[in-house]
């Protein structure tokens, strides 16, 4: 009987901790860094936050503030379209009769936004380099390699 309860607990301290592993690691990658929609509010406020010793021009500061509201505001209504598509898959699955063309048809189309997301951010990182000067991007490099955040 001892021995049984051991094992129990054992089990029991196993998955608690595998699940707590799980949830802490979801979604995100070794860098700390989730996905690019992270990597450009990340590097938009930086330079925004440093926007003086990168010397900025207001137009410039504008641009950013600018590019990281409707990276934010498309970032939030494709995941909306994924959150609701996911939600219309596990309908789908869960009806008696599964039709499996239907299905089919909304994980392609979850998986379409999904690409057209991540596009757009890279887009996003894209035209926020742009903004910046050559000079000003050296600059954030090395304000970046000084740990300067």
């Amino acid at each position: 009987m001892r021995k049984r309860f051991i094992v129990v607990v054992m089990l029991l301290c196993f998955f608690l901790s595998v699940t707590q592993v799980y949830a802490e690691g979801h979604g995100k990658m070794k860098g700390g860094h989730g996905d690019f929609g992270d990597k450009v509010f990340f590097k938009a406020m930086l330079i925004i936050k440093n926007q003086e010793e990168l010397g900025l021009s207001d137009d410039q500061v504008k641009k950013v503030k600018d590019l990281k509201i409707a990276s934010k505001k498309d970032l939030i209504k494709k995941k909306a379209e994924i959150d609701l598509l996911a939600l219309d898959i596990k309908a789908a699955l869960w009806e008696d009769s599964v039709d499996i063309n239907a299905v089919n048809a909304l994980i392609d189309k979850k998986y379409e936004i999904k690409k057209e997301k991540a596009k757009s951010l890279v887009a996003a990182l894209v035209a926020l380099k742009g903004v910046l000067t050559e000079e000003q991007q050296e600059k954030l490099k090395g304000l970046c390699k000084k740990g300067k955040r």
